[in-house]
């Protein structure tokens, strides 16, 4: 799949590049018009599809990391193995250390004025 994608990503670069060189050697003021029109469309294709897979790569990877996660965790003693993304805070983590409940109760105490 990513070489089918590399393949499609180098081929849209080599459309991009023959048209940048045709604009550059043609000397005429019409043909450059719609040959512009051609490479500011196609670069604009290139763009969003490099932006597309990219994120599509960059996904695949991030599930294979956290598909290793629990292994890896079991495997060395760990209980939390934390993440590096953003949105990616725990990779893994014990359900013996989940305290969404009892932290919910301490907040909502707290907001009524219980504690």
């Amino acid at each position: 799949m990513k070489r089918v994608g590399e393949k499609e990503l180098n081929q849209r670069k080599q459309i991009v590049d023959s048209l940048y060189s045709l604009l550059e050697n043609s000397r005429y003021t019409s043909e450059k018009e719609s040959i512009m029109k051609r490479f500011i469309f196609e670069k604009e294709n290139l763009e969003e599809f490099t932006q597309k897979f990219s994120e599509e790569e960059s996904s695949k990877i991030w599930q294979r990391i956290r598909s290793y996660a629990p292994g890896f965790s079991k495997e060395k003693g760990y209980r939390i193995v934390l993440g590096m993304q953003p949105n990616e805070t725990v990779l893994y983590g014990d359900e013996n250390n989940d305290v969404t409940n009892d932290f919910l109760k301490y907040i909502n105490d707290k907001y009524e004025g219980n504690k």
